[in-house]
């Protein structure tokens, strides 16, 4: 018995170190004074690449163009065709907020890059500011979200600042499967590490970057070649001798609009592209982030050498409650209450899909996001891009190709 509590605490440390740091480390913040111009910004250029859009996507693009911004400001709406769907809605925005600065701007086909990142470089070339902000179209910012993104850009080792994304309910289940993974293991995980060191990674939903780090890591379109941009970001940013930083504050995207099936599919984009890291890196993620799985596992092991099941199932109880706690800290750190009923579905996530969806994250190699397929290498690299139409119910879901969610 001793030796399976041993084996817990080890599997369960992972767990209770990330969630620690984010208790103690991740102050969230009320806010900026508009009139707290940050250092050095004289002005924003705020790009949002979009292919297609959602149910939310025009009252996304309402509130960005409704953000309270202590510099002048500009939005750069990035599409490859004026056919896209979004060009309608961003239309209807521009005429309901006609004294804001904004552009559509028509990128033409992306070929064998990668969508999103091809779109941001055509937006980013016809910013009139230096420093600049991207956004995916399924964000909901507040009205001064860009103002406290701005203020932590100030800081003079700042390179890019990003924001902690939350996905929210009510949706179907494979939105709820989505928002699992997300909210309570990647975002958990990557954010003890961007708390606790200069991480060369970002998540994309929302990111500002300086106007030096842009001199210093040249032209935004060469990561256009893999579909792990946000950590190829990262990585030129620390690179270049500067800091990314996780702001303490979340923005908001709904639930997916995906049955349970296309949800799986959803999430296993994701694992494709951690896949691409390497196995070790893999299987590190596989083993750290699953203290519940792996303590389970332990658990029957144990009850099979003799061990009695009331002791097995008391270690995974205490896991059980650990991974409850850890969601709640979560919540009252960087969340809020919304939505905090979602984790009494973590014990069936890890228990359930965790195995099917990392054994077939293996042998994953190729991926389908948004009309295309990738096949990718090390890294994600892209190795070819073939338009291909996406399997799940018909739809035209707004564009979020950011590798970090």
């Amino acid at each position: 018995m001793v030796v399976l509590w041993l084996v817990v605490a080890l599997v369960a440390l992972p767990c209770l170190a990330a969630t620690t740091v984010v208790a103690l480390r991740f102050r969230p913040e009320s806010g900026t004074s508009e009139s707290d111009t940050p250092t050095g910004a004289t002005g924003l250029s705020v790009v949002v690449p979009i292919k297609g859009i959602d149910a939310h996507t025009e009252s996304n693009l309402d509130a960005l163009f409704s953000s309270r911004v202590p510099v002048p400001v500009e939005y750069l709406i990035a599409m490859e065709s004026a056919d896209d769907p979004a060009y309608d809605v961003t239309t209807r925005v521009q005429q309901r907020h006609p004294d804001v600065a904004s552009s559509i701007v028509i990128s033409g086909p992306a070929g064998s890059r990668m969508g999103k990142q091809h779109n941001l470089a055509a937006g980013v070339a016809q910013a009139r500011y230096d420093t600049i902000a991207s956004m995916d179209a399924d964000v909901k910012v507040d009205p001064d979200t860009l103002a406290v993104g701005l203020a932590h850009l100030g800081r003079p080792d700042a390179g890019v600042a990003y924001f902690l994304p939350q996905y929210v309910g009510p949706g179907p289940l494979g939105g709820l499967l989505v928002a699992l993974y997300s909210n309570y293991y990647y975002q958990l995980n990557m954010a003890s590490l961007a708390l606790s060191s200069n991480a060369g990674f970002i998540t994309g939903g929302l990111w500002l970057m300086s106007d030096q780090a842009r001199r210093r890591i040249g032209d935004l379109s060469q990561f256009g070649t893999t579909v792990s941009d946000d950590a190829a970001i990262g990585r030129a940013v620390v690179a270049a001798g500067l800091r990314t930083i996780l702001i303490p504050r979340t923005v908001r995207i709904r639930y997916e609009n995906l049955g349970l099936a296309a949800g799986a599919r959803h999430v296993l984009k994701w694992l494709t592209l951690l896949r691409a890291e390497g196995l070790p890196t893999y299987l590190a993620i596989a083993g750290s982030w699953h203290p519940l799985l792996l303590a389970a596992i332990a658990a029957v092991v144990a009850v099979l050498a003799g061990v009695g099941v009331a002791p097995a199932l008391l270690a995974v109880a205490a896991v059980v409650a650990l991974r409850l706690v850890s969601g709640l800290v979560l919540h009252a750190r960087a969340y809020g209450w919304r939505g905090v009923g979602a984790i009494a579905w973590l014990p069936v996530y890890e228990l359930l899909a965790v195995p099917v969806l990392y054994a077939r994250g293996l042998f994953a190699r190729e991926l389908t996001w948004r009309g295309r397929r990738y096949r990718i290498g090390r890294g994600g690299t892209i190795l070819s891009a073939t338009d291909a139409a996406q399997p799940g119910p018909p739809s035209t879901p707004a564009e979020s190709e950011g590798s970090a969610r």
